[in-house]
């Protein structure tokens, strides 16, 4: 139950990813993820205030440094985007990002089985493909948020944008590691804790950079629902690591790439790469091997 939690995990962030993405073709992408993220907030403390009693205070520590870890993360990465090439820095972020919480897991004494394991690495490798073999490596066209980023470099030479993407998969990974520390009281206050400093970190730097904020209506409900879908992940995740590993389910939710290509494809007529194609068959080989191996 605690996988497919993290599979769940993986899927609503995919989903958030897509279309933060499609906003992002629209706005700046700094304001898509600041937005994003105080929508959500809002909407969770609607929740949260009147089914999940006084927040505890290992929720609101170990949630603020999720939210903090969240908001470098896409700070890095969207500038990573924006620098380099586009398809080798969302394939370091991914993998990295998948690697910290398996990497953290095993280090607080976790020990999956052999079966597991080879199922994670499948997973991994799984990731580094489907995020970087996409033919347009991503939804998200940083044409506009460059210019809300201060006039960012848009060179595609390789070696630019691999510190940006490290510093990303790392604060992504971090993300997992912090939150499934919060495992006292209720679920849903670590979620809040992340969703709202996140969006104060992000907010503070969109007061510094200025970036554009005019945008559609119909714009303003696809930063809400990607908000939604984000949130709804990492409460699924808060679940899902109370009742698990999380060398494994971080590495399941760490996934997300997979149903942002599939969203991509149906939605956008988005071709996908053999490489992307291939990476499918690694991850489905790492499920099974994975749901094989045992509890996780």
């Amino acid at each position: 139950m605690a996988f497919f939690l993290g599979l769940l995990t993986a899927l609503g962030f995919g989903a958030g990813d897509f279309l933060g993405g499609l906003a992002s073709r629209r706005i700046p992408a700094l304001v898509v993820a600041c937005y994003s993220q105080v929508l959500a907030t809002f909407v969770l403390l609607l929740i949260a205030l009147p089914l999940a009693g006084l927040p505890g205070p290992q929720a609101l520590i170990w949630g603020g440094a999720s939210g903090l870890g969240l908001a470098l993360g896409l700070l890095a990465y969207y500038r990573g985007l924006a620098e380099g090439s586009m398809g080798l820095v969302a394939a370091i972020t991914g993998v990295i990002s998948a690697l910290v919480p398996l990497v953290a897991g095993l280090a607080l004494g976790e020990r999956p089985g052999l079966l597991a394991l080879v199922g994670v690495a499948a997973i991994v490798a799984a990731i580094g493909m489907i995020s970087g073999g996409s033919r347009k490596a991503s939804p998200r066209r940083l044409d506009q948020p460059v210019r809300g980023w201060v006039a960012l470099a848009r060179g595609t030479h390789p070696v630019k944008g691999l510190l940006d993407a490290v510093i990303a998969g790392i604060c992504f990974g971090l993300v997992f590691v912090f939150l499934g520390q919060a495992s006292e009281g209720s679920p849903l206050w670590p979620v809040v804790a992340t969703s709202a400093v996140g969006a104060l970190t992000l907010a503070l730097v969109m007061l510094v950079l200025r970036p554009a904020t005019g945008m559609r209506r119909s714009t303003l409900v696809l930063l809400a629902l990607a908000g939604l879908f984000q949130a709804a992940a990492t409460l699924a995740f808060v679940v899902a690591v109370r009742m698990g590993l999380l060398s494994i389910i971080a590495v399941a939710g760490a996934l997300s790439p997979a149903p942002t290509a599939i969203m991509a494809r149906i939605f956008q007529a988005e071709r996908m790469s053999r490489v992307q194609i291939a990476g499918f068959v690694f991850a489905l080989a790492g499920i099974a091997l994975i749901v094989l191996g045992g509890p996780g």
